[in-house]
């Protein structure tokens, strides 16, 4: 066989060639793999780098930093004199991890012995408790706010049954009010978060509540420390302290009297009481009816029926305990009724429309007609020809409607406005509304008639008292206040809330005038209930009626209260909601109730009965004025007009220094002649003194032992010897302390 050479060697070359094409092809493939590979390398590296990078290195530089939160104290809530209305305690989050609750041999603990021993020693429902170990998240919180006494009971349990793991016990904090039910209305709450969800809690949350620190440190990726010069401390700032101008024996003796009212009247809407200093605009007191205990908000069912309460949602349920946390004084818009009269009056005098005592002025018949209305007196017998005095004090309707169309709405609503009726006071106090009025160019003969006395219109008791103030205050329009005082906690900085004079609204003239009448009305009027022996007392009474087709709304009644006339140093509002006992006439319903606030609270705030001395009282005991926040000059004016002896406590000058606190508190009776103590603010230096033994001594021989020890005396029997005291012999108290003794009743 005879074979081509040549065509072989060609196959050959051939074949090689391929090879070698294919070989090409192959790293041409892979450089274009590697160079497409590289250019997305390339382009991703640069925009991790130019469009991601700060991004990325700032999630790298947060995971190795460390912040530990520093959380800020929640500032105290004070009323004017010191006494603590709301604080922060410390207490305790319960949580566990199902499953994982183990004794200490590793065994793990059986759910039903979990729960009940939780259920037990926390005071909780069983089924609740066993409801939540069962779940299926890793953690599950079993309790919060935790007292002291019940952790320690866990603790108990937990180390008697050696369980060792599983349940976790951290530390929080939460609200305390040691006066429980006490202005909770005006006070209010806080959430879980402690941060205020309503009344004052709510209005200073961000004073209360301060800003929270940290401290920064580096860590490594095993999550430890790494100890360098890059760790950063953030101060905590916590929250202010603040002190109200709200006195507490002040506002004991109002809800005394307001909770009386609403249950002898059967006042199915409960009920308010705000009082006034009319010259400066602090409010004393500020009560609502049926309050709560602050301490438990959520411990009772609003509606009063179980079976109702157990249908509502959770919406519903909210809606409910919110409207019995609402603070009337400020939140609830009503119909002031005939209390108003005094403003139409004021305006009527300032224009000089009207004289006070011109007879003839106005003639009631026992209704008028304005258009197709006729509108009725609340008198069945007709007041016949009156003068405005009378008309006032026979808390007239046709007078004042013939009053108001003497005026006209333009003029009125001038007034209303610099009244403050149309701004929404009290917005530093609660949850505040806009009143409501017809707006001016809808004001028509009938709206102006019943606004003229009182009706059809609403606003809050707090806009009434604050107008009624500023009438009886020389005409000067005040705002109202509530806190006194900001106090930094960790400075001591104080920052003190100025008075705020917005306006001369009426001339003196005219607040002389109007509060004359308003004493003619409680001397001779409709607030005959009011008078308090001793004490010139100006008011005027109110009975505002419900809107036609709101008849289930009931009447409101109310009171407004000034004294001393010659110069208001106190304005009082009672209102009462749908009272349903005998009447719901305002006079004969709120009036007494200013009678008695007055009554107590006048002596109580050193105000003297009609100019005289209060020394000249045939007791020797009286009630112990506050003097907080006045000039120690002041002070010692007071209370050695009571015949009570004062020791100071301060090196600053005495007219312009002022009084921060005082021993005895207030409120307290004590002896003529007891020794009352001064502390000036920023000079408090307190000394103890030990309780001698007085037992066995006459009440004579035991006053001059006490007084001989900086002590106070109070004696519960006749003359004879001392059977017991208290404080004990031997125990430290501060000056001026006083020392209840018991005498032995001397027999015949």
């Amino acid at each position: 066989m005879v074979v081509d050479i040549k065509k072989v060697t060609n196959k050959k070359k051939v074949k090689k060639s391929k090879d070698k094409k294919i070989v090409s092809g192959k790293l041409l493939l892979t450089a274009s793999v590697a160079t497409i590979c590289f250019g997305i390398i390339t382009f991703n590296l640069g925009k991790l780098t130019f469009v991601h990078g700060k991004e990325y290195s700032e999630q790298a530089y947060n995971q190795q930093m460390k912040n530990q939160i520093i959380s800020p104290r929640r500032g105290i809530i004070y009323d004017v004199s010191g006494n603590v209305l709301a604080k922060s305690v410390p207490v305790d989050t319960v949580s566990l991890n199902p499953g994982k609750v183990c004794y200490s041999s590793k065994k793990v603990v059986e759910n039903e012995v979990l729960a009940q021993g939780l259920a037990q020693t926390l005071e909780l429902d069983y089924n609740e408790v066993l409801q939540k170990i069962t779940t299926k998240s890793s953690v599950a919180v079993i309790a919060k706010k935790v007292e002291q006494e019940k952790i320690d009971a866990l603790k108990a349990w937990m180390s008697e049954n050696k369980i060792t793991t599983g349940i976790n016990i951290d530390e929080d904090t939460k609200r305390y009010y040691p006066y429980h039910n006490v202005a909770s209305n005006l006070i209010g709450i806080c959430g879980d978060s402690n941060s205020g969800i309503v009344g004052l809690e709510e209005c200073w949350n961000k004073v209360l509540t301060g800003t929270a620190g940290k401290i920064v440190t580096m860590q490594d990726v095993k999550k430890n420390a790494i100890s360098d010069e890059t760790e950063q401390y953030v101060p905590v700032e916590n929250g202010s302290n603040i002190y109200l101008t709200i006195d507490l024996t002040v506002q004991q003796i109002v809800e005394k009297y307001l909770k009386q009212a609403v249950e002898q009247n059967s006042c199915t809407g409960g009920g308010n009481v705000i009082v006034m200093n009319p010259q400066n605009g602090e409010i004393l007191a500020m009560a609502t009816y049926p309050d709560y205990n602050l301490n438990l908000p959520y411990a009772i069912e609003p509606t009063g029926q179980a079976e109702i309460w157990n249908t509502l949602t959770t919406e519903q349920k909210t809606s409910e305990y919110y409207k019995l946390w609402m603070n009337k004084s400020v939140s609830k818009l009503y119909e002031p009724g005939s209390t108003f009269k005094i403003i139409t009056a004021a305006v009527a005098l300032e224009e000089d429309l009207i004289e006070t005592d011109q007879a003839g002025d106005f003639m009631c018949t026992g209704s008028i007609q304005v258009e197709d209305y006729n509108i009725e007196c609340w008198r069945d017998e007709p007041h016949g020809s009156q003068s405005l005095r009378e008309a006032l004090c026979n808390s007239c309707n046709p007078a004042f409607v013939q009053l108001g169309q003497k005026v006209g709405a333009k003029t009125l609503y001038q007034y209303y406005d610099a009244f403050g009726l149309f701004d929404m006071l009290g917005s530093d106090i609660a949850r505040t509304y806009k009143s409501v009025f017809h707006k001016l160019q809808n004001v028509g003969k009938v709206e102006l008639a019943t606004t003229s006395f009182g009706q059809r219109f609403e606003i809050s008791p707090l806009q009434l008292i604050t107008a009624v103030s500023a009438v009886a205050n020389e005409g000067k329009f005040v705002e109202p206040k509530i806190v006194k005082k900001i106090e930094n906690p960790d400075t001591g900085v104080i920052e003190m809330q100025e008075n705020k004079e917005v306006r001369q609204v009426v001339s003196k003239e005219t607040s002389e005038k109007i509060r004359n009448m308003m004493h003619s009305v409680v001397v001779q009027g409709t607030g005959k209930r009011a008078v308090v022996e001793g004490y010139t007392i100006g008011g005027k009474s109110g009975t505002s009626e419900p809107r036609m087709g709101n008849e289930d709304a009931g009447y409101v009644a109310s009171f407004i209260a000034i004294s001393p006339i010659e110069n208001p140093q106190i304005a009082v509002l009672t209102v009462l909601y749908d009272p349903e006992g005998e009447t719901y006439q305002g006079g004969q319903t709120a009036g007494p109730v200013a009678a008695n606030i007055l009554s107590e609270v006048l002596p109580y705030l050193g105000i003297h009965k009609n100019g005289e001395s209060v020394t000249t009282a045939e007791t020797s005991n009286l009630t112990l004025p506050n003097v907080s926040s006045k000039t120690v000059t002041a002070a010692k004016e007071i209370l050695q007009t009571y015949g009570f002896q004062v020791e100071v406590d301060t090196q600053g000058d005495e007219n312009t220094q002022v009084v921060a606190d005082q021993m005895p508190k207030p409120g307290v009776t004590l002896e003529k002649g007891a020794t009352v103590y001064l502390y000036g603010e920023g000079e408090d230096a307190r000394l103890s003194v030990k309780v001698p033994s007085v037992t066995g001594l006459t009440v004579e021989e035991a006053r001059e032992t006490l007084k001989g020890n900086q002590l106070n005396i109070k004696i519960e029997g006749e003359n004879g010897t001392i059977i017991s005291q208290e404080p004990a012999a031997n125990k430290s108290v501060e000056k001026g302390t006083i020392v209840d003794v018991v005498v032995e009743k001397k027999e015949d």
